[in-house]
């Protein structure tokens, strides 16, 4: 189970696409009191459960490595002394715009065993500062620094309007680092306010930009991970070769969490929006907010989308996440007003048509049957 956790909103850029966009000058921080509240409960809530599952912490923001290292240490210790000495499996991971990234910064990620994603479109011109000046340049010396130090990363690339015909000289820059890379089209909880709507693409427009990234990775075989394009063809392999997964259970095992500054939590696909409330996890333990009727209601809601899948030839074989977890702005509807899978369902049959036709997609089966799931958040 992932939780991302809103440490704080506070920011050095201003990226025009971000969700956060209203709360970048927020300085309020997650307390520290409200997380040991929420860590004491989050054991319980593992401990009473008949399997023992893994929790992935996800530290987010605004920019989190903005934070006080004292903070940071504190957080940490919270996590070792609540889940660490329970015996829980767990992880933590900080989404960093690599804007402000210092040896000190990276001595106190590997003291603390936080793991490093890094957010960085390359192309674009999107992601600028409070001045409104272009971060790439620093980006780009601070991804040398990882690079230098050895230290592994991941990272998220947005797709938007303005950088969508530079998805090839993309993941040719990923590729030629060995970077593993997330390709996250542009989104929005609610209606895309006006700085927003000149960047919106829409799902066709993104299937055909996932489709040429797919084709040059066939084309030419490598060994880094792009998604959601890892996902979409390991559902076609699963399709071809007659396999099933299960059927996505939030009730039995959410996916990801989204937690908000002041503690309020959310489905992913719901998050910040009145339906996906399902409590506050500074004043409710876990455990008492999943049997609210609020969280039934968010459970609803889910499985409301995910009767589109059960109607797929993929059901089962794609994780449903992109179905079940969509955003407002990820969900289109046909005229009957029936949810459709305009991006997931048809990157599914372009790979297995691919498996099908290339040499060169059957050696990247190979690869991708012998490799373990990927340390990001992907869909």
């Amino acid at each position: 189970m992932h939780i991302i956790m809103k440490l704080s909103k506070l920011c050095n850029l201003r990226c025009t696409y971000c969700y956060e966009y209203a709360e970048l000058a927020n300085k309020e921080r997650m307390p520290l009191a409200g997380i040991e509240y929420f860590f004491q409960n989050l054991v319980n809530y593992v401990k009473q459960r008949p399997d023992q599952i893994p929790i992935h912490l996800v530290l987010h923001g605004g920019e989190a490595l903005l934070l006080p290292e004292s903070y940071l240490r504190e957080f940490c210790e919270l996590e070792r002394r609540y889940l660490g000495e329970a015996g829980i499996e767990y992880t933590t991971s900080v989404q960093s715009n690599l804007v402000k990234v210092t040896d000190r910064t990276l001595d106190l990620l590997a003291e603390l065993n936080i793991s490093l994603g890094v957010s960085l479109d390359v192309f674009g011109e999107q992601r600028v500062d409070i001045k409104g000046r272009q971060s790439q340049d620093t980006v780009l010396k601070n991804l040398q620094r990882l690079i230098d130090r050895n230290i592994p990363f991941g990272a998220i690339a947005v797709l938007h309007a303005q950088n969508i015909d530079y998805v090839i000289p993309t993941y040719q820059f990923f590729n030629e680092l060995s970077i593993n890379y997330r390709i996250l089209p542009i989104f929005s909880h609610e209606d895309p306010p006006e700085r927003i709507r000149p960047l919106l693409i829409s799902p066709a427009a993104t299937v055909t930009a996932l489709q040429s990234v797919a084709k040059a990775q066939f084309a030419e075989p490598t060994y880094i991970n792009v998604m959601p394009l890892w996902v979409y063809f390991t559902a076609a392999i699963r399709h071809l070769q007659g396999r099933k997964i299960e059927a996505y259970q939030p009730a039995k095992e959410e996916w990801a969490l989204i937690m908000n500054t002041n503690g309020d939590i959310y489905s992913h696909g719901d998050a910040y929006q009145p339906e996906g409330l399902m409590g506050n996890v500074f004043s409710q333990p876990l455990a008492d907010i999943f049997t609210t009727k609020s969280y039934q209601d968010t459970l609803k809601l889910r499985h409301q989308r995910l009767e589109t899948c059960r109607s797929c030839e993929f059901d089962r074989q794609c994780n449903q996440l992109p179905i079940a977890e969509a955003i407002p702005s990820e969900r289109t509807y046909d005229k009957m007003g029936n949810l459709q899978c305009q991006v997931a369902r048809p990157m599914i049959q372009f790979m297995v048509e691919q498996i099908q036709q290339s040499a060169d997609a059957q050696l990247l089966l190979q690869h991708y049957s012998s490799e373990s799931v990927p340390a990001m958040i992907g869909r």
